[in-house]
């Protein structure tokens, strides 16, 4: 059998049986557990009419649960499809249908929102699936043949043990969702094969090796988070994530079990700086810092290095295509952390709207080729043919990165395409205008968004939460950007809240505009 993420897996346990794979809080997955629980699940879903290629919907927050289901699915060649658990009605009922999932897998509840509520309210009238099993008591549950409890799936339907699927070339892993609450769902078909070799070469690159214990701040249900703990479990390491990112929690984690790769984005590393007696705690077992998500400022990738001595990694990451590019500390420390060089198992392009190249200089689209480049959008051939471009060398993807061509072949990073704020007859990158306001000292968290204005077409927005809730004016911001910034990118506007609703890092942006 080639090489693949089981065959991996397998070699670990055989190898290191009693080895956490992981750990979310207290709880703990070994190698040997996971594949004799991962075979047990995938015989039940079997029982359940599952195939090979058949979705099955996870709906399910940071758990062991979730990350046996999901590969349970995987190794019976059926695709799991991650769904954010906050998700309400609009959402599952666009995604259940646009990712043609057989049957879903759900918390009863995750934060505020009752999942089970939700799928009693959609299923099956404005979506049909095969079945729900869901983490709740049996009288819960509505009396009807589609759902079903866990402990009831368990113990009918798990009572032998699956084989190993092998993956055919150009298989589909999973489906990966990114759509938001609004528009067509965008669904990622991810392969196999390249998705496996993308993390081993980033792995490797990284150094990870089955002494080291990696935290990523982000969700398993996303796949920048997700992937990340792959670059480690396929080297034999143990990867914990946390239910919900708390400051104390995370740096009490890392001195407790000796944490040597940490992954943050810029918002939550300055919430971690500003806990109070930070200092306090033991971070030396830390020898990696994985930032993606946000602009990475000089400032704060400075406090890491130079600090605490910790090497810094800082990512353009894309769920298309797992591997883009990066800054490395320990190899590019004299250029600013938003300039960025390919690897060696990647290729870059920069764009134009006719995709001829730039010249050097110029600003541009980001095109990146890895292995792990999506085979297409699920579900939607429009948006696979303007994203994914296919040629002799391989796929390439379109990010929508906008990018200057420097002269030493790096890219700097000027900001998202679908975040241009058109400001009267200016463009701010909303990204550039949080780097910066992200440095004052009494701003904890930022986020800058745009809204519609009679005379200038759009104006800046700045939602901001503070330090210790302290009072922040757009006039003291303005004494702050002065020399820092133009003018113009200044926001207009400052609403100051209690929180930057955040998905274990990633900023929620329409969960934001609900706070208005």
């Amino acid at each position: 059998m080639k090489k693949n993420f089981f065959t991996s897996y397998i070699e670990n346990a055989e190898r290191t049986p009693d080895k956490v794979l992981l750990r979310i809080d207290e709880n703990t997955l070994t190698y040997s557990e996971f594949i004799e629980k991962t075979a047990v699940i995938g015989y039940g879903l079997q029982k359940l009419g599952i195939n090979p290629n058949d979705k099955v919907g996870l709906i399910l927050p940071n758990s062991i649960e979730w990350y046996l289901f999901f590969w349970a699915s995987i190794r019976i060649g059926a695709q799991p499809v991650p769904i954010d658990p906050q998700s309400g009605v609009m959402e599952l009922s666009k995604l259940i249908p646009a990712t043609t999932s057989r049957i879903c897998i759900a918390s009863k509840q995750y934060r505020n929102n009752v999942i089970l509520n939700v799928l009693k309210e959609i299923v099956p009238e404005k979506c049909t699936v095969d079945r729900v099993i869901c983490f709740a008591d049996e009288n819960e549950l509505p009396e009807n043949e589609v759902f079903l409890s866990a402990d009831k799936f368990f113990a009918d339907f798990c009572n032998d043990k699956c084989g190993l699927y092998e993956p055919e070339e150009n298989h589909t892993m999973s489906l990966a969702c990114t759509s938001g609450s609004t528009g067509t769902p965008k669904v990622l078909a991810v392969p196999y094969d390249g998705f496996y070799v993308s993390q081993v070469d980033m792995g490797t690159y990284l150094g990870f090796t089955s002494d080291d214990v990696m935290m990523i701040g982000m969700t398993l249900y996303h796949q920048g988070g997700f992937g990340m703990g792959l670059q480690m479990t396929v080297k034999g390491g143990t990867v914990l994530y946390q239910p919900q990112f708390n400051p104390i929690t995370f740096l009490e984690t890392v001195q407790k079990y000796h944490i040597t790769v940490i992954q943050l984005t810029s918002t939550l590393a300055k919430v971690l700086l500003s806990t109070p007696d930070f200092d306090s705690y033991d971070l030396s077992s830390v020898k990696v810092c994985y930032f993606a998500g946000e602009v990475l400022p000089q400032d704060l990738a400075d406090i890491f290095v130079r600090k605490l001595n910790i090497r810094v990694i800082n990512v353009i990451g894309s769920s298309e295509t797992a591997t883009m590019v990066l800054w490395d500390s320990d190899r590019d420390g004299d250029v600013d952390p938003s300039d960025f060089r390919d690897l060696p198992f990647t290729a870059v392009r920069v764009i134009n709207s006719d995709l001829s190249e730039v010249e050097t200089d110029e600003t541009g689209e980001l095109c990146i080729h890895t292995d792990a480049v999506i085979t297409e959008y699920f579900g939607n051939p429009e948006l696979s043919k303007e994203k994914i471009i296919t040629d002799e060398s391989g796929r390439w993807f379109c990010t929508g990165n906008l990018v200057k061509k420097l002269p030493d072949g790096r890219v700097r990073f000027a900001g998202r395409s679908k975040r241009i704020i058109k400001r009267g007859g200016n463009l701010v990158h909303a990204e550039e205008v949080e780097s910066t306001l992200l440095t004052y000292p009494k701003v904890e968290a930022i986020a800058v968004t745009a809204e519609d204005h009679p005379v200038i077409g759009q104006q800046i927005v700045a939602y901001i939460q503070t330090v210790g809730g302290e009072k922040v004016t757009r006039g003291e911001l303005a004494k702050y950007f002065d020399g820092k910034l133009s003018a113009y990118k200044l926001p207009d506007k400052v609403i100051i809240v209690e929180e930057i609703p955040k998905d274990i890092g990633k900023i929620q942006f329409k969960y934001l505009r609900e706070k208005k």
